[in-house]
């Protein structure tokens, strides 16, 4: 018996241990199932893109072509055009910006407001620029834009639009501010000919290019678009983007230094951010995302464990341009082309020429230098630039040769006739008189 009863026990404990064996085995399943749901939780938006900001390379893309609403990104190119009509010397920045009796309304309400403009007071370019960009106030943008376009909204809505298809990118506007025609049309700004429903449709790629614009002609635009807070007057602007210093999403390891957020109920919320890796500035935005901040550090994480820069020497390159060898230097001395980590970092580089006539003046781009990585999973393109000039050959004047008309050739065949037979005649009387 009790041998028996200490089998039994021996038995039992093994069924205990296996049952705690599964239970735990199970367990641990449902941790990686709701880890693993939790990870991709954290990176949801309906539309995504990466790229570098100088070099336009994409590092990343999800729906990045698909056109849809963006809400208040749209101002990134509001702010474009007005700090390009700053630098062709068309406004200025200390210059008092005009606001209607409606912009003044529309800063006063809750939902589309965002900075508060007060009727006893002025406003420079530079306070509703930094209001339109850290605070996303509508009617700021409005009225900066109304003040491109000479007073004229229609007009800037329609620079907007001209403004993209020039770049080439896939957008439409109908604001811009970002604001959807249902609300704009309260206020007496929807734009003629378009529906009472019409809202700025843009992809990730085209307001991810904007941004890289706005880089490109105002650097130090994030000295503003970091900053948690600014004064204007004696109001302060909240910056909506929470992955600052400061601020609750906030990750060192990001470095994030701006740049636009916004939300509108038909657009979800979205942001397009400025960091800085590996010595790069890159753009990454999201648009729709109901985990915003959250998605958006994954999103920069990601692409920082997964890619890095290869930097790739150019040298001088001879073209033949109109039967003309040129020789064009490299706008930039290295290409700098992103490569997952862990891949082959072989490369290839080629040249191609864009410019086929002369004239051609010292340091007009030429042509381009091509690195092209071996699995053509990343190019880099950098402009090559003339290093003299060369002038367009003069037109050889060629002097024009008239020929006679028929009838003037055949009375001169007639008359060399009866000349000849004249002569003739003339030598038979001479020859004929003693």
């Amino acid at each position: 018996m009790p041998s028996f009863t200490k089998s039994r026990q021996q038995k039992l404990n093994k069924l205990i241990l296996f049952m705690m064996t599964l239970v735990s085995i199970l367990t641990m399943s449902a941790i990686s199932v709701s880890a693993k749901s939790a990870n991709q939780q954290k990176f949801q938006a309906k539309e995504a893109y990466v790229m570098d900001a100088e070099t336009g390379q994409v590092l990343y893309q999800k729906n990045g072509n698909t056109k849809r609403p963006i809400a208040s990104l749209s101002k990134l190119m509001t702010l474009y055009l007005t700090k390009k009509a700053i630098d062709n010397h068309q406004i200025t920045w200390n210059q008092k910006v005009p606001v209607d009796d409606q912009l003044r309304r529309m800063s006063k309400s809750y939902e589309v407001g965002g900075f508060r403009i007060k009727r006893s007071k002025e406003y420079t370019v530079r306070d509703l620029y930094k209001a339109a960009l850290i605070a996303s106030s509508n009617p700021s943008a409005i009225a900066l834009g109304k003040l491109v376009g000479g007073g004229n909204n229609t007009e800037f809505i329609k620079m907007m639009n001209e403004q993209a298809h020039a770049w080439g990118i896939d957008a439409t506007f109908v604001s811009s501010s970002g604001l959807d025609n249902t609300d704009l049309s309260k206020y007496h700004y929807q734009v003629p000919h378009t529906t009472s429903k019409a809202q700025n449709m843009v992809s990730a790629k085209a307001i991810s290019t904007v941004a890289a614009k706005v880089l490109a002609i105002f650097p130090t635009i994030t000295q503003w678009s970091k900053q948690p807070s600014m004064k204007v007057g004696t109001q302060v602007l909240v910056n909506s983007n929470r992955l600052l210093p400061g601020s609750a999403f906030y990750h060192k390891s990001t470095h994030v230094d701006g740049l636009k957020t916004g939300f509108t109920v038909n657009a979800g919320l979205c942001i397009t951010v400025t960091y800085w890796h590996d010595g790069r500035h890159l753009i990454a935005t999201i648009i729709d995302s109901n985990t915003l901040y959250t998605s958006m550090n994954k999103l920069i994480s990601t692409v920082n464990q997964q890619y890095q820069p290869t930097k790739v020497a150019l040298k001088s390159h001879a073209f033949s341009i109109d039967g003309h060898q040129l020789t064009a230097t490299p706008k930039d001395p290295e290409a700098v082309i992103w490569q997952r980590k862990g891949t082959d970092g072989s490369h290839v580089t080629n040249y191609s020429a864009t410019k086929t006539a002369l004239p051609i003046t010292k340091g007009q781009p030429i042509g381009n230098a091509i690195v092209k990585l071996a699995d053509n999973s990343s190019t880099a393109v950098v402009p090559m630039l003339a290093a003299t000039s060369i002038k367009q050959p003069a037109k050889k004047v060629k002097h024009a040769t008239h020929k006679p008309s028929l009838l003037k050739r055949i009375f001169g065949f007639v008359g060399s006739i009866f000349g000849g037979i004249y002569r003739l005649f003339v030598d038979f009387v001479k020859f004929m008189t003693p």
